[in-house]
């Protein structure tokens, strides 16, 4: 059964696409993406009111998930070691229905809007940085960041709008050439150049799937590029590349220290976690001895933070979330063919991408990165529960 447009089946519903489409791609400025945010929330009370959503996909496979995760969040904060501060955090467990709604609303006509308004954006953050970069931001302590507050905030989103620049070249037929070769070739440039470690192991593990997906060739393309940019890179991003597998070096080593310490507080609090936003708070209490930093805004890594702020119902949550999501999207491919299967793939090649940057980076409560990836997540899922209605 053919699927109607928003645009075909109320205005509402139409209002509240164009707000999250727009909210995804102007995430980096959160001044903005905040307040078109509460437009689609008015806009999807009106379109459920009027019967707009009534026989739309609305990621079903991932609605159990979602819904754990937030009481999961809410019993954290009743238990935690500062209720008043845990509860003030709570409000944002909302941005959770920009899955269902993304999966209702985002059809093949949206989606192609979301694609090319994250093309622009990623296209003008990457500009940005790469001009920051020309300017004196070329090295560890001076790095690119944009707009944004903090360079890895920078990469999570130029990660996530390269990566669907380059799924959609690669895989969509009837791709827009020019709209996408700019974050595209940009995107990866303003990574390598940011020194962002986690972002180059998400790009390089969403480049793979891209190849299993639909250009095996690519993986004897691979190992010839690397070895160009190699000869090409600065010798500082190549020190850095080398640095990945080195444990001795200090910010790797940080990390394992961070990560034991998670660990003990997961063992302290397993059912409800410290609290939301605890973590930070109680790390000085479970530092290690050797740890290179006294006290850390997070644990680095989404497993580890979200089981020790959260507790473990919690990180079952968000694995449940993680692996449905994978496991519906690769599974639609099969079954689809154009540009659907271009959609599908280009958002499991990009929510992989952050996912794998997460092993290593905390990203998936932040709101610059969690709006695009939760409307992919949701887009993704719906074009597949869509084609098979």
């Amino acid at each position: 059964m053919e699927e109607q447009s928003p645009s075909r089946t109320g205005r509402a519903g139409a209002f509240t696409a164009g707000a999250i489409v727009a909210a995804a791609a102007t995430s980096s400025r959160l001044g903005i993406a905040n307040p078109l945010l509460v437009l689609a929330g008015a806009g999807a009370w009106v379109a459920w009111r009027r019967g707009e959503l009534r026989g739309r996909p609305f990621a079903r496979s991932l609605v159990l998930p979602l819904a754990l995760f937030a009481i999961a969040s809410l019993v954290s904060a009743a238990f935690s070691l500062d209720p008043v501060e845990s509860f003030d955090k709570t409000p944002r467990l909302a941005v959770l229905l920009l899955v269902p709604l993304a999966a209702a609303l985002i059809d093949d006509d949206w989606w192609r809007r979301l694609v090319a308004a994250l093309a622009v954006a990623t296209t003008v953050l990457t500009v940005w940085g790469l001009l920051q970069y020309v300017r004196g931001s070329n090295d560890l302590y001076h790095r690119i960041q944009g707009p944004l507050a903090h360079y890895m905030l920078f990469a999570g989103c130029v990660l996530l709008g390269s990566t669907l620049a380059i799924s959609e070249l690669l895989l969509n037929p009837r791709r827009r050439v020019w709209l996408l070769l700019p974050p595209a070739v940009l995107g990866p440039a303003a990574l390598l150049l940011s020194y962002t470690r986690n972002a180059w192991v998400g790009l390089g593990a969403a480049l793979l799937l891209l190849a299993a997906v639909g250009h095996r060739r690519l993986l004897l393309v691979y190992p010839v590029l690397a070895l160009a940019l190699w000869f090409v890179l600065p010798r500082s991003v190549l020190d850095r590349v080398v640095s990945i597998f080195d444990l001795r070096q200090e910010a790797n080593y940080d990390r394992v220290c961070m990560a034991i310490s998670g660990v003990q507080m997961i063992r302290d609090h397993p059912v409800t976690g410290v609290g939301l936003d605890m973590v930070s708070r109680l790390y000085p209490l479970y530092r290690r001895d050797d740890a290179p930093r006294w006290s850390v805004p997070h644990l680095h890594n989404n497993i580890v933070q979200i089981a020790a702020e959260r507790g473990l119902p919690a990180l079952a949550a968000y694995l449940w979330l993680v692996g449905a999501f994978f496991t519906v999207t690769w599974r639609g491919l099969a079954r689809l063919s154009g540009r659907r299967r271009a959609a599908v793939a280009a958002a499991l090649a990009s929510v992989l991408a952050i996912s794998v940057a997460g092993l290593f980076e905390y990203n998936f409560w932040f709101a610059n990165l969690q709006y695009t990836t939760l409307v992919l997540m949701g887009a993704g899922v719906g074009i597949v529960e869509r084609s098979a209605a």
